[in-house]
């Protein structure tokens, strides 16, 4: 027995969430955008989770099988936009400091002017280098969750809903984006 089921029926909580699954990151991405046009809060926005956890929650891994299921791991939405300023961020700061570094060791070891500049370009650039090879992990990772959740068959998308009205919102956006198996489920609090 779970312990959602023991619990009194006025102490649950039912929630309830718009699920349609896309057969491309292009599809997705549409009815996010439209989704977040419409007024939905990227907090009420979630993906179907990393490869190994979702292997971890169910067997067959299937989507289908997953769609409704209350504990299916889930990822946060982050515009692409945000991903690409967090990577440019990490190559930046690395830069950075890696340049600060690199001009502080030089003076430190020399006592002459012209060095630090050396030793700043020098710093900067491998630490530069570091922040792209972190970049392109990053670019990986999700490249290999995409490929994973289309193997899996389409990539699940859920928008929590707060009344009717937008349930048909999103269920509409999903549909007109290329979802299917779009539908309404109740999910236990």
């Amino acid at each position: 027995m779970s312990a959602t089921s023991s619990e009194p029926r006025e102490q649950r909580k039912e929630i309830h969430e718009v699920v349609g699954v896309f057969d491309t990151l292009d599809t997705v991405q549409s009815a996010i955008d439209d989704l977040l046009s419409d007024g939905f809060d990227r907090s009420e926005i979630s993906l179907l989770g990393e490869d190994d956890a979702v292997r971890a929650r169910n067997a067959s891994g299937r989507v289908i099988d997953l769609e409704d299921d209350d504990r299916a791991p889930r990822l946060p939405y982050i515009d692409p936009e945000s991903l690409n300023e967090g990577k440019a961020s990490i190559i930046a700061v690395l830069f950075y400091v890696g340049a600060f570094v690199g001009a502080g060791v030089l003076t430190a070891a020399s006592g002459v002017f012209a060095n630090p500049i050396v030793g700043g370009a020098l710093g900067g650039g491998l630490a530069g280098l570091v922040g792209v090879v972190i970049s392109r992990y990053i670019h990986r990772r999700q490249r290999g969750w995409l490929e994973a959740q289309l193997k899996r068959g389409g990539l699940v998308l859920w928008a929590r809903v707060w009344n009717p009205e937008r349930e048909r919102e999103a269920i509409t956006v999903m549909e007109r984006n290329g979802g299917h198996h779009v539908h309404v489920h109740n999910v236990t609090a």
